[in-house]
């Protein structure tokens, strides 16, 4: 399976402790990766299609990015060869501009069944199954306000991931986030969350990494879900997990 990675602060802050370590204890799973950012609001992606190790040296651009971006919220995905693709367009993190935001999106997961969702707005022409599961997400969250304006991000969001795992059956783990909110999802194995015991209330890092990302597994919380026609959302704003939802 791929492998998700995001950070999410109060600041602008950089992720160097953490996106390196994230690479290498997601390496088995590597055939391309992605890192998405927000400055003064607008999304900046960078992501290949090469590996990121060659041998035991790490990319050297997701080595330096992993030192220079500084931003509320990154986003990383780390591909698994599994997926079957190699284009450089079918990395993640995705994005797109609804609800008078940006956002960016980064997803691992397998349907039981086609995911067939035609948007009337489709990111992208190719078949990519995060980018029909963005535009599901994406497309509910839209419709759900232009009915009942006085909804929350979170109810659409709540709403659109139950119909997504009722259409269409399968393991779904995502994170969707705009430049002061991040939403983590997931209706089947876990996410870790950890804040560092030295740094409380500057940052928050969430992925989808079994033991976490340090040296000492017990300083990160898990949270799991086995049943996956159930699910999670997390809420995280700043280093702040707000709220844990259930489906």
């Amino acid at each position: 399976m791929c492998e998700l990675f995001a950070m999410s602060a109060g600041h602008h802050y950089t992720a160097h402790e953490y996106l390196p370590p994230f690479a290498d204890r997601a390496r088995a799973n590597i055939s391309g990766w992605g890192i998405g950012f927000f400055r003064n609001g607008t999304v900046l992606i960078e992501k290949s299609c090469e590996g990121i190790f060659t041998e035991d040296m790490l990319h050297d651009s997701f080595r330096r990015l992993s030192r220079v971006i500084d931003s509320r919220i990154i986003l990383s995905h780390i591909r698994c060869p599994k997926s079957g693709h190699q284009k450089e367009s079918h990395a993640q993190p995705l994005t797109d501009h609804f609800l008078d935001h940006n956002w960016l999106f980064i997803m691992t997961g397998e349907s039981q069944k086609p995911m067939a969702y035609q948007s009337p707005r489709p990111i992208m022409s190719e078949e990519l199954m995060a980018a029909r599961v963005f535009e599901f997400i994406r497309d509910e969250m839209e419709s759900g306000l232009a009915s009942r304006p006085r909804q929350s991000l979170y109810q659409v969001l709540a709403l659109g991931c139950k119909k997504l795992i009722t259409n269409y059956p399968g393991r779904y783990r995502f994170f969707l986030a705009n430049e002061t909110v991040l939403f983590a999802f997931l209706n089947n194995s876990e996410v870790l969350t950890y804040q560092d015991p030295k740094a409380l209330g500057e940052a928050l890092v969430v992925t989808t990494v079994t033991g976490g990302l340090t040296e000492h597994p017990d300083n990160w919380s898990a949270f799991s879900q086995q049943d996956p026609s159930r699910g999670q959302i997390l809420i995280i704003s700043g280093a702040d997990l707000l709220y844990l939802g259930h489906l």
